[in-house]
Parts: C-alpha cells; sequence; structure tokens
C-alpha cells in the first residue's frame, strides 16, 4: 500500500469515527460536568482537617 493510499485510508477511518461520535445519542460527561465534579473534590479535601 502506497502511503498516499494509507493517509487516503486512515483520513477516511478518522472522519467516520469522528462523525460517529458526533452523532452518537449516548454523550459521556461534559466538561463541565467533570469540573464542578473536580471542584467539588477539592474542596471536600479541603474541609476534612487542616494541616498543622
Amino acid at each position: 500500500m502506497s502511503v498516499a493510499a494509507e493517509a487516503n485510508a486512515y483520513d477516511a477511518w478518522f472522519r467516520m469515527t469522528v462523525k460517529a461520535a458526533l452523532e452518537d445519542a449516548h454523550a459521556g460527561t461534559s466538561q463541565v460536568q467533570v469540573m464542578q465534579a473536580a471542584q467539588a473534590l477539592i474542596d471536600a479535601k479541603r474541609q476534612v482537617e487542616p494541616k498543622s
């Protein structure tokens, strides 16, 4: 397989994968949800016992 053919095959695969991900109705957790959960964890750790 030539370099150009490999590049074309990869491009087609990549585009198909991205399209499928964008059309997925079962999207994962949003960035906002992840950041809120991370901040809640940080806040909880800070409230435990302050270090001396």
